[in-house]
């Protein structure tokens, strides 16, 4: 029997955030490989240069250099390939325009940032349903 663990885009510039999911998945036993970029350009780079399965979830950081979350998010649900991955926007910014902007793009959900590593455990639960058991 062949084990296919799911594979998580996760874009985002800060590092000690990168840390914090990875941490929050690894303590739930989410069955997922977290690769890591730094913004949006990488993001997509890393998409079009990945052969089937592409990730089963992409989860953008609002603001990073380069190119920011919601640009990201409009280039791929833009492109037949790749509008079907969901997509999750991580900010600091609770602003409910952006959210609301964010989720009428496209992404299935907006969470602010926890500021505690325990904060992280909601966004990894949201992440369940896109990662497959086996």
């Amino acid at each position: 029997m062949t084990t296919t663990t799911s594979k998580i885009l996760y874009a985002d510039d800060d590092s000690d955030d990168r840390f914090f999911l990875n941490e929050s998945i690894l303590s739930n036993g989410l069955n997922a490989n977290l690769v890591f970029v730094s913004n949006g350009q990488e993001a997509i780079s890393y998409i079009e240069q990945t052969p089937e399965p592409l990730p089963s979830l992409v989860i953008l950081d609002l603001n990073m250099p380069k190119m920011n979350g919601k640009e990201t998010l409009s280039y791929l649900k833009s492109h037949p390939r790749y509008q079907d991955i969901p997509v999750i926007i991580l900010s600091t910014s609770q602003n409910t325009d952006e959210m609301k902007a964010c989720t009428a793009q496209g992404a299935l959900s907006y969470f602010v940032k926890p500021v505690q590593l325990a904060g992280y455990d909601t966004i990894v639960k949201a992440c369940l349903p896109y990662v497959s058991e086996s």
